[in-house]
């Protein structure tokens, strides 16, 4: 199950996202089983990030 607060951190979008991911560069992102084929992913660093299982 994603990590929720991974998945609130996407959902407020990619510039937030990828700040978030230039200061926590050691977090692996916590994706698993999530839900994310309603959300434009576009420039996103999902570099690393686990997806098993989410829905893109």
């Amino acid at each position: 199950m994603a990590n929720k607060q991974h998945l609130n951190l996407l959902m407020q979008g990619v510039d937030t996202w990828n700040q978030w991911r230039k200061n926590n560069p050691e977090i692996i992102p916590d994706l698993r089983k999530a839900n994310l084929s309603q959300l434009n992913l576009r420039g996103a660093n999902l570099d690393y990030a686990d997806l098993k299982q989410s829905k893109l």
